[in-house]
């Protein structure tokens, strides 16, 4: 007695699965006034070895020559309308174009106006997702711009080490980044459906958090709330410009800390959040102890009896060393700024009143500014 219908001996007769078209890549760059570098944003995607297949620019309320630069490169603009929640509201507009047109497999780029691409990007994270598609964002490595002031290149060496530190844990991240991050189509539609829920907060049906300061982390939070494991790739870098003068700079991490600290508010202690928490409370910790120790050692001198020896002094070489390994791909004026340990020591300290700044704004639910 035969079994079965007899075409597993006809290979040509058996009929074959359906395939589903090759994914397609669109990008979406949220821009305000960003006359300067728009056209090198938009060129960099041009000159993809896998180029996406639509640019669009969401063009927020710009009063330069952003549109019109955008326009004459030949890419999509849209004029975002009646839009009070700055990128996150010019991103969800953007996607509310785009989204009904893809399939579940197709990514989305979503890209800083101040930012450029190497090379490789675009191929480089359809690698990743080919491979594992449960990733839901890949973020770009990011790399600061090369910038003359001081406080710039106290940020390229902040970005260096803290790059390395991710690329050592196997791309696990904190927050995609904002310079350049792709996302597979299913999960934002997995985030904007399950928004208003239990499960995330916001508004239902969008992608993005519209009252969040700081959207990328908020949307980070949100993937891994609904089962994805995005990471950082070593292999999609993105340039991005940094602040130049130390106010911008505070004004950004002021922006940045209160809003990862309202986004821990707003989802409280739970699984995907309970290693974020512990950050932040090492942060905060860390930005004290300095003076505890300042205090210590002013103590033990004065009423301890307690004498100084030289032989103390032999860690600092250990400290050297280290920032030196750590810097070392920022380029030589950073491997001297870090090894000398001082001016990176004033960042820190500069950083934690930035920290304390943003923890008292949060605490006291003061009006929201988008600061940079």
């Amino acid at each position: 007695m035969q079994v079965g219908n007899g075409l597993e001996h006809f290979p040509l007769a058996q009929v074959a699965e359906p395939q589903r078209p090759a994914a397609r890549v669109v990008a979406i760059i949220p821009a305000h006034n960003e006359e300067i570098g728009i056209a090198q944003t938009i060129d960099s995607m041009r000159r993809q070895t896998q180029r996406p297949d639509r640019i669009l620019v969401a063009a927020d309320n710009c009063t330069d020559g952003t549109v019109d630069i955008a326009k004459a490169m030949g890419v999509e603009v849209l004029e975002t309308r009646d839009n009070r929640a700055k990128k996150a509201g010019a991103l969800n507009q953007g996607l509310a174009m785009i989204l009904p047109d893809l399939q579940p497999h197709d990514v989305v780029l979503m890209m800083d106006a101040d930012s450029r691409l190497n090379p490789d990007f675009v191929a480089a994270g359809m690698a990743y997702f080919a491979r594992w598609p449960l990733r839901g964002g890949i973020s770009g490595s990011y790399v600061a711009a090369d910038h003359p002031s001081l406080v710039a290149l106290l940020q390229k060496i902040e970005y260096t080490q803290g790059l390395r530190t991710v690329h050592r844990r196997a791309g696990r991240i904190h927050v995609l980044s904002g310079a350049a991050t792709m996302f597979t189509v299913e999960a934002l539609r997995e985030v904007a459906q399950m928004r208003g829920t239990s499960v995330i907060p916001g508004t239902r049906g969008l992608v993005y958090d519209e009252s969040s300061l700081t959207e990328d982390y908020e949307l980070t939070v949100a993937l891994k709330r609904v089962g994805y494991d995005p990471r950082c790739a070593i292999d999609c870098i993105v340039v991005t410009d940094v602040m130049p003068t130390w106010h911008d700079w505070m004004v950004q991490r002021l922006r940045w800390q209160r809003g990862t600290l309202e986004t821990l508010f707003m989802y409280g202690f739970v699984e995907h959040t309970r290693k974020a928490w512990a950050v932040q409370t090492w942060t905060y910790f860390r930005s004290v102890v300095p003076l505890l120790m300042l205090i210590t050692w002013a103590y033990a001198l004065v009423f301890e009896g307690v004498s100084f020896h030289p032989f103390w002094l032999l860690i600092i070489p250990v400290f050297m060393l280290d920032q030196l390994v750590a810097s070392w791909k920022a380029g030589w004026r950073a491997r001297f700024y870090a090894t000398i340990i001082i001016p990176l020591w004033i960042y820190e300290t500069y950083q934690s009143v930035a920290y304390w700044r943003a923890l008292r704004l949060a605490l006291r639910g003061a009006e929201k500014e988008w600061l940079t």
